[in-house]
């Protein structure tokens, strides 16, 4: 075992090479020997009973029990010289590549070694024996045996996509110039700063009304006592309501910020000011603040629900049967 060993470490690479012949060889072998010659043909075989033409007919059990006996050393002779040729020199240059990159016997040394050897090397040397083996048998495509094989197994999975759809917008709805004018400045800054600011700025330009809900004076002064919010300036996506930036102010919104001594900006001075929107506070108002909200939720009346009702009036013959008592309906 000695000499071996000191043999490997004299000649590293004409033993690597002797190694993987013989375990080419070897496994071979051991593979016709347990699973029979003829893999490709099965039960079949391929019969000329007249020039140009070419059946198939069943081979009887005695053949194929014959069959399995023998041993197919040219197949044998083409694996090892495939081990010869290719695996051998190839696995003794990567091996000793992995090393120099991933040096030691750590477990992360070992595991890094692992990952890299199964994404790098192994496609590699499988592409490289079914292709070599096409090529020994003169195969008119020598990538057929691969695609075969492998192909299948990376296929995807057949998804249905008429029901796929994608609901979020890329511009506004409204032909409106001048928001479509903000659009495109804020296109512009989204595209060349790095500043997350313009792309949410961007983002809601585009949403609808009922999502860019006004926001009140009051809310809108609550939220900028907040600590780490002095000297800063308060942008809106959305309306004003009775230092502010907004796509719209009310009349009375503007005139009380202006006698208080603040600011009112629109959005293409907010870009002149802060590009990349320093020193702001980006708010919105209650999305959920609209009346119809009220309406949704359990059913009007039922136990635990605190949902207005679509009531035409509360007077003595609307709506005091249902929910009231059991027999219209049920009773809470």
């Amino acid at each position: 075992m000695h000499k071996v060993r000191s043999l490997f470490q004299a000649y590293p690479w004409g033993t690597n090479v002797a190694a993987y012949t013989a375990l080419f060889a070897g496994a071979d072998l051991l593979q016709q020997s347990m699973l029979g010659e003829d893999q490709k043909m099965q039960n079949s075989e391929r019969v000329i009973e007249e020039p140009g033409v070419v059946t198939e007919r069943m081979r009887p059990a005695s053949e194929l029990l014959d069959g399995r006996k023998k041993v197919d050393l040219y197949q044998t002779a083409k694996v090892s010289l495939i081990g010869l040729c290719f695996h051998s020199n190839f696995n003794f240059f990567w091996l000793n590549f992995l090393e120099r990159v991933f040096p030691g016997v750590r477990p992360l040394s070992i595991g890094k070694k692992v990952i890299s050897d199964q994404l790098v090397a192994a496609p590699i040397t499988i592409a490289a024996f079914y292709t070599g083996l096409s090529i020994l048998d003169r195969k008119d495509d020598v990538f057929q045996d691969l695609h075969d094989k492998f192909w299948p197994s990376y296929q995807g999975v057949d998804i249905r996509h008429n029901k796929d759809r994608k609901v979020h917008r890329k511009e506004p709805k409204s032909q409106d110039i001048y928001l479509r004018l903000l659009v495109k400045l804020y296109r512009f800054l989204a595209r060349r700063s790095n500043s997350n600011f313009n792309k949410v700025v961007l983002k809601r330009l585009f949403m609808s009304r009922s999502n860019r809900p006004p926001l009140s004076l009051s809310r809108l002064i609550s939220k900028m006592k907040l600590d780490g919010r002095e000297g800063k300036i308060a942008v809106v996506v959305g309306t004003v309501t009775d230092d502010v930036c907004a796509l719209r102010f009310t009349s009375g919104a503007r005139n009380r910020i202006l006698k208080a001594g603040g600011k009112v900006m629109t959005f293409d001075q907010l870009a002149l000011a802060s590009p990349k929107g320093r020193g702001t506070v980006l708010l919105s108002g209650p999305r959920k603040g609209r009346e119809v909200y009220r309406h949704f939720g359990k059913a009007p009346g039922t136990p635990h629900s605190h949902t207005k009702p679509y009531v035409r009036s509360k007077g003595r013959k609307f709506e005091r049967a249902r929910g009231r008592r059991a027999s219209r309906g049920y009773k809470n």
